[in-house]
């Protein structure tokens, strides 16, 4: 296949690629450019940067990299100031009795930490704990152990930026597709006929290759694309049709196209019947949808919104690109529904050129249950959990107040809630009131100036790190980034304050000899099977520590990893759920033998390859299996 043609051969030495420039004086000069990838959005488009001292001289996109291809956005730019800059965290710092901090060792903080935390928890139990972060922008690798810490502490109270702008998007496909962490993606490339909602992708990105895709769009008379935007973005002005909706009318636009579709028979009624349930519950709301009272509600021109619904339906192959324009808006959740109804009453959905589910390397998100059916709720304000997280904006709420079961001690890994939230001043008064605030960070936030305890971790060029958005079709690429720079400090990876704080708080031993030389033993025999043998003992033996298992991996199989890699040692967990679930995709790719097999290399890879490495090869019949209701259909009808 032309996709193994473009695959470095495994171990390939390309860490730093020497790159003549022009001669000069007859003598060419050479120039070090370090491969890695932006992190300044979920594309993480593979880039090259040339280092001069600590600073980042030059950047430019990777022409290597398989996913991005050598594109670049002007987002990349600013990646020095994020490496680079006054607020800079390099020790460890504790609070002081005036409000200033002065600087600890690693072994005086995590002794007090947990000390702390130990009492907390005898006295008001797990529930008295919240997380907020975890894989912040950039250190998606060092969140992959967090949820030990959460485990060894007893709490179910996880809090995410992600849970005040996407879930009531994620509880729509729960409804729709079986599953909260099942999502649909777009397939703007290969589209005829393209919806671009609540989004400004080119400014904002989001897409791989954005700025080529779109100007493909412009330059091809054959291709359409709509802009549903209050404003002129960008975007609107590279639109063939832009539909200036009235702020927060997105509902009743994205209804009336729907009812439009169903009145005129628009709709692909044999994917209705074969594809979904409660496709005529929906056909009965929406024809009697009072269609010319919701145009005039929307403030679009009638004509338009004819055009473009009728334009969508007859295209070969449409899609809608949505984003937090509208998830974030009035009626954000309906507006999901209702945007997902409109390729889905279509047909366009799970073939080229429309939207389609994604194959996630590792979800980033859970599901969780109804409320009544068993969804964890918090104690103060009885808020359920939606994709296993909280949002932030009840979090003020959870802890300033005499209840007794509120929120006491809060830990912030790669997190700015006293920025990101909603209510900024709410959230600072809270944030002083409780007894325990540890911010794990690379940098000062004004979260961490009101901590008790600051860690502080190197930053995304000074460690191994990744990016767990994997939603290239038919090609999922991951990248394990290696550091750019030496560490700057008394710094600390993630994985190890997690497995210090663990250790400290008795949940697990300092070492593990035997797990440790089975590791060895398996990093040079891996077809054995030494290591996953004697961790599977290990933990029928030990089974609470089943909650520690990533933090264990790190502490283990880590060590056996050259020590700039230790941190990927998670990965291997994975790279093992992924190879058994989808073995024949993985095989596609060029990884073959059993899934254990292929885990192993695949695993072998990331370490290798500097670049983006393929994780399977996909077909659109393959992606129905992602869909997660018994019956294998999507459920149209949300009586909510």
């Amino acid at each position: 296949m032309a996709l193994r043609a473009m695959m470095h051969p495994a171990g390939q030495d390309v860490t730093a690629r020497k790159l003549n420039g022009r001669a000069t004086m007859g003598q060419a000069k050479e120039i070090d450019f370090k491969p890695t990838a932006c992190m300044l959005c979920s594309i993480g488009c593979a880039i090259e940067i040339q280092v001069e001292g600590r600073h980042f001289k030059k950047i430019r996109g990777d022409k290597l990299a398989p996913s991005s291809q050598g594109y670049l956005c002007q987002k990349a730019a600013r990646l020095d100031h994020y490496q680079n800059h006054s607020e800079r965290l390099k020790q460890p710092l504790k609070r002081q009795p005036d409000g200033s901090f002065a600087p600890v060792s690693w072994e005086q903080a995590i002794q007090e930490i947990a000390e702390k935390m130990k009492a907390i928890k005898a006295g008001h139990g797990g529930h008295a704990f919240a997380y907020y972060g975890g894989g912040g922008q950039g250190n998606h690798l060092g969140g992959t152990y967090s949820g030990a810490l959460r485990a060894a502490l007893g709490t179910p109270y996880l809090y995410t930026a992600l849970a005040q702008e996407k879930t009531g998007d994620f509880w729509v496909n729960g409804e729709l597709f079986g599953r909260q962490s099942v999502l649909p993606l777009e397939g703007m490339e290969h589209a005829d006929y393209a919806i671009v909602l609540g989004a400004n992708p080119f400014t904002a990105h989001g897409l791989p290759r954005t700025r080529d895709v779109l100007k493909a769009f412009k330059s091809d008379p054959a291709r359409t694309l709509v802009v549903i935007d209050p404003r002129v973005s960008e975007t609107a002005r590279m639109a063939d049709i832009h539909l200036q909706v009235k702020p927060g009318h997105d509902a009743y636009l994205l209804a009336a196209m729907i009812a439009i579709l169903f009145r005129e028979n628009r709709v692909d009624e044999a994917f209705l019947r074969e594809r979904t349930t409660g496709h005529e519950a929906i056909r009965k709301l929406f024809e009697t949808l009072p269609v010319e009272d919701f145009i005039e509600a929307s403030g679009v021109p009638a004509e338009k919104v004819y055009e473009v619904a009728r334009g969508f339906a007859s295209a070969h192959r449409a899609t809608v690109r949505a984003d937090l324009g509208i998830q974030q808006s009035l009626h954000s959740t309906l507006n999901s529904w209702l945007e997902k109804l409109l390729y889905l009453v279509t047909g366009n959905f799970n073939r080229k050129g429309g939207n389609h589910l994604g194959a996630q390397f590792a979800p980033f998100i859970g599901h969780s249950k109804k409320p009544g059916e068993g969804a964890v709720t918090t104690r103060v304000t009885g808020m359920h959990e939606i994709c296993k997280l909280f949002p932030p904006n009840i979090l003020p709420l959870e802890i300033d107040t005499d209840h007794p079961e509120r929120v006491r001690a809060l830990i912030v890994d790669s997190g700015n809630i006293a920025r990101s939230g909603a209510d900024t001043r709410a959230l600072e008064k809270a944030l002083r009131k409780l007894e325990l605030l540890v911010v794990i960070d690379v940098a000062m936030t004004e979260t961490a100036r009101h901590a008790h305890y600051v860690l502080p971790a190197p930053t995304q060029f000074e460690k191994a790190e990744a990016t767990f958005f994997t939603y290239g079709f038919p090609v999922p690429y991951f990248h394990l980034r290696k550091p750019v720079l030496e560490k700057e400090g008394d710094t600390l990876p993630e994985p190890e304050i997690y497995r210090r704080l663990l250790v400290a708080l008795g949940a697990i031993p300092e070492r593990f000899p035997v797990l440790e030389r089975a590791a060895k033993l398996h990093r040079r025999y891996p077809g054995l099977n030494v290591y996953p043998a004697a961790l599977a003992a290990t933990l029928k033996l030990k089974p609470h520590w089943q909650a520690y298992v990533p933090v264990i991996l790190y502490a283990t199989l880590g060590r056996a990893l050259q020590e700039d890699k230790a941190s990927a040692a998670s990965l291997w967990g994975v790279s093992q759920f992924w190879a058994r679930r989808f073995s024949r995709q993985v095989a596609r790719a060029g990884y073959t033998g059993k899934p254990a097999q292929q885990a192993e290399k695949l695993f072998q890879r990331m370490l290798d390859d500097p670049r983006p490495i393929p994780l399977g090869e996909f077909e659109y019949e393959d992606l129905w299996k992602l869909i997660r209701h018994p019956d294998g259909k999507i459920h149209l009808y949300i009586p909510e």
